[in-house]
């Protein structure tokens, strides 16, 4: 056991020195930070100057840890490949707050051997109000912290940062060469940077994005009789700098983008071109300040609270709709199981799911479920009962977190074992149970007219002669 671990030890240390020899020969950073999420791309060209090939690299920044999206691609040949990474420990000498993700490499790197990589992630609530309160007639102000340069192991031979704010810029860290026109920011070039010797910039601007933060619940309930129904309940927060003093309707309705620069009129929720028996409502009753609007591409409907959300206000509300069986559950032709599938998200955009909750619930009857969806999720089953089940449905529950609107077209699969004799069950039902409460109704009809036969007084009634 001794041996195995040295041996392991030997190998750790041996591709770590390996890793310590890779080279950027160049780093371009695009950040977007117009809106409540922040995007970054990264491209990246290394090089492998060690005496071993290396089999994977460190990736690291200062907001990794909030990363709802990370999607890693080598792009040295014809065709991107998609990389697998996970999670690593930052190494010593690495600033405070800088994570690390390990990407393994489509093949070892070569000696001397180079190739190019492409990063894309994006990042939730990285963006801080700045002030933490506004009044109603007041824009929005956030601070975004980061780095000049990529924070990283490496030596870079030559990189630059390219910032994408939404508005005016109240303040910006210059850290030479840096150059601010409009909405963008440039820092850089610079060259041969040293491992760790990223440098703190701070960018203070005006973003009256909708900072919207969910708590969301969806239920998919799977019917063979011909409708997939989905009912979405959303928690949403305004997360945005909190309003503070006097609320006004009468001056959003004369005047709302003055006097609602920061706030949340309204909701848009993209469905599929087969949604019908669409619904919205809340606690107290149906909301009717909504609009549809179907294409061939889809139905796009804007949902409009009862009223718009403000800093640290928050609404809850039920929107549902229907599917045809077909647009969404199929056949597997080899084994014949039935496979539904669509995408995990939810229906409306631009929002952060920080929770999310699915039930897919399968019909009575259905077996054996299996789940696939390529997010990382936990899984529970449990079993619901509604009208006229017997033994209950199969219910597949996934919990997820952190959901930003790249994720959520990924395709959730849930397939099961469902006879179409199970259709008849509830119709065999009613039978049964009618046909039960017919036979008792005779039963006892027939049993009370021959108690009444037997009694003495109808049979005296019955022998006595009639008087003429």
């Amino acid at each position: 056991m001794a041996r195995l671990a040295a041996a392991l030890l030997v190998l750790a240390l041996a591709s770590i020195g390996a890793s310590a020899q890779l080279v950027i020969e160049d780093a371009q950073r695009q950040i977007d930070i117009s809106g409540f999420v922040a995007h970054e791309q990264l491209q990246l060209g290394l090089r492998n100057d060690g005496p071993a090939a290396a089999a994977s690299l460190l990736l690291c920044g200062p907001h990794l840890a909030r990363a709802a999206y990370l999607e890693i691609k080598e792009t040295s040949g014809k065709d991107a490949s998609k990389l697998a990474w996970k999670e690593a420990a930052a190494p010593a000498g690495a600033p405070a707050g800088v994570t690390c993700r390990e990407v393994t490499l489509s093949k070892p790197l070569a000696k001397k051997g180079t190739a190019r990589l492409t990063a894309v992630a994006a990042y939730t609530h990285v963006l801080r109000p700045e002030p933490a309160e506004v009044r109603q007639r007041d824009a929005q102000h956030v601070l975004f912290e980061s780095t000049a340069q990529l924070a990283s192991p490496y030596k870079v031979a030559k990189q630059s940062t390219e910032i994408k704010v939404g508005g005016g810029v109240q303040s910006a860290t210059d850290v030479s060469p840096y150059k601010s026109s409009g909405s963008k920011l440039s820092y850089g070039p610079y060259s041969d940077v040293e491992p760790w010797a990223a440098q703190q910039i701070s960018v203070h601007y005006e973003n009256n994005a909708p900072f919207a933060a969910a708590e969301v619940e969806r239920e998919i309930e799977i019917s063979h009789w011909g409708n997939v129904y989905v009912e979405e309940r959303y928690h949403v927060r305004h997360v945005g700098a909190k309003l503070v003093g006097e609320w006004s309707r009468w001056d959003l309705t004369r005047d709302p983008k003055q006097f609602a620069q920061a706030g949340i009129p309204s909701f848009a929720a993209a469905l599929p071109p087969q949604a019908r028996s669409l619904y919205y409502r809340d606690a107290i009753g149906n909301i009717s300040s909504s609009e549809t609007r179907r294409s061939s591409e889809g139905v796009r409907v804007t949902l409009v609270p009862r009223y718009p959300l403000f800093g640290g206000w928050s609404s809850t509300f039920t929107f549902g709709y229907s599917l045809p069986l077909s647009s969404v559950v199929g056949k597997e032709p080899k084994t014949g199981r039935s496979v539904f599938a669509a995408p995990i998200g939810p229906a409306l955009g631009d929002i952060v799911v920080d929770s999310l909750l699915v039930k897919v619930v399968l019909p009575e009857g259905a077996s054996d479920p299996k789940v696939a969806l390529g997010l990382p999720f936990q899984l529970e089953q449990s079993v619901a009962y509604t009208y006229l089940d017997v033994l209950g449905r199969p219910v597949a529950v996934l919990r997820l977190s952190n959901l930003v609107q790249e994720m959520k077209p990924e395709t959730l699969q849930v397939s099961y074992t469902y006879s179409s004799m199970g259709l008849l069950q509830k119709p065999l039902l009613l039978v049964g149970v009618l046909g039960a409460i017919f036979a008792i109704a005779i039963v006892a009809g027939r049993g009370g007219l021959a108690s009444l036969a037997a009694s003495p007084s109808v049979r005296n009634v019955v022998a006595k002669p009639h008087a003429s």
